[in-house]
């Protein structure tokens, strides 16, 4: 199934909404290599991959955080090294073996849907309070 942006997890900052589309471009490319029987090589190059869009992503997240004295910032970070960290995990794991469906699995289970809930609960949290404040601006 592709993966691909829904309209619903707009957040209304265009900085923000334009990385989080660009983060399910890569997660799309990497559902198509894994559905496709690409090899380790090519998933763990798209995981890598993913793993520096979410860096500059989360960077730049937690710069508006820091801008704007943004109190949830701790739990932000607490998700976004957690997001990383599954990532580093996944990497190692096909690294040592060709990609599974149970791989598929877990990448869709431990990322996908991760980033789906975080920007659902934690962003759409933290430009509700923010969002006020950059538009005075």
């Amino acid at each position: 199934m592709p993966i691909q942006w829904e309209e619903n997890l707009r957040l209304g900052v265009p900085v923000i909404d334009q990385q989080h589309e660009e983060i399910f471009v890569q997660f799309s490319k990497l559902s198509e290599a894994l559905q496709g029987g690409k090899g380790s090589e090519e998933v763990v190059g798209l995981l890598d991959y993913l793993s520096d869009y979410a860096t500059t992503h989360f960077s730049s997240e937690e710069e508006i955080m820091l801008k704007y004295n943004y109190n949830g910032i701790s739990e932000q970070r607490e998700h976004h090294a957690l997001f990383k960290e599954n990532i580093t995990q996944l990497s190692g794991l096909l690294a040592t073996s060709e990609p599974t469906k149970e791989i598929a699995f877990k990448i869709d289970a431990t990322l996908i849907r991760y980033f789906i809930q975080h920007v659902r609960k934690l962003d759409k949290k933290m430009v509700d309070v923010l969002k006020p404040l950059m538009t005075q601006e």
